[in-house]
């Protein structure tokens, strides 16, 4: 398929494949591109059939960072930095990852310092005073996780790591 001609036959078996990835799950331009180019297909085969699925409203990088920092967000398991980190890594760019992240945080109405806490009951780390080695482990872990420095200072701020009550 190193043929420069992009030919109708070309691009309709680009094309589904295309779709049967995006039947899959959702993804975005970045990673049909790179499913399309290991699958063979030449640059403006890709091209065409890209344009044919996005055209059809089935490809939208946009939607799609929105959607899955939307999941995992609502999951509690990773901070806005981590989301952001992974939305780049699926070939958005910063810009359009950071976007995303702002606008899902609205959508789930994300609490930080819950996520943090949630992160840190998971693995016992939360109701309890903490030993100096565990406080640095319980930091490393939420900054590996996209929690802000200001976040982990204000949940391991508190040596017991105890949800703030309504009147705090």
């Amino acid at each position: 398929m190193d043929s420069e001609d992009a030919t109708p036959e070309e691009v309709r078996r680009a094309t589904d494949a295309c779709l049967r990835l995006l039947a899959a799950r959702p993804r975005s331009r970045h990673q049909l591109l790179t499913a399309l180019e290991r699958k063979g297909f030449s640059e403006p085969v890709r091209q065409a059939a890209l344009a044919r699925v996005e055209g059809w409203g089935y490809l939208n990088d946009e939607r799609f960072a929105r959607e899955k920092a939307e999941v995992l967000l609502r999951g509690g398991r990773y901070g806005p930095e981590a989301v952001q980190r992974r939305l780049e890594a699926q070939g958005l760019s910063r810009e359009a990852a950071s976007a995303a992240v702002d606008s899902a945080r609205g959508a789930v109405e994300f609490d930080a310092e819950a996520a943090a806490r949630q992160v840190l009951e998971k693995r016992g780390l939360l109701g309890r005073e903490l030993e100096p080695k565990e406080k640095a482990r319980a930091g490393r872990l939420l900054v590996s996780r996209g929690f802000s420095e200001d976040v982990i200072q204000r949940v391991l701020g508190d040596s017991t790591l105890e949800p703030s009550g309504p009147g705090d």
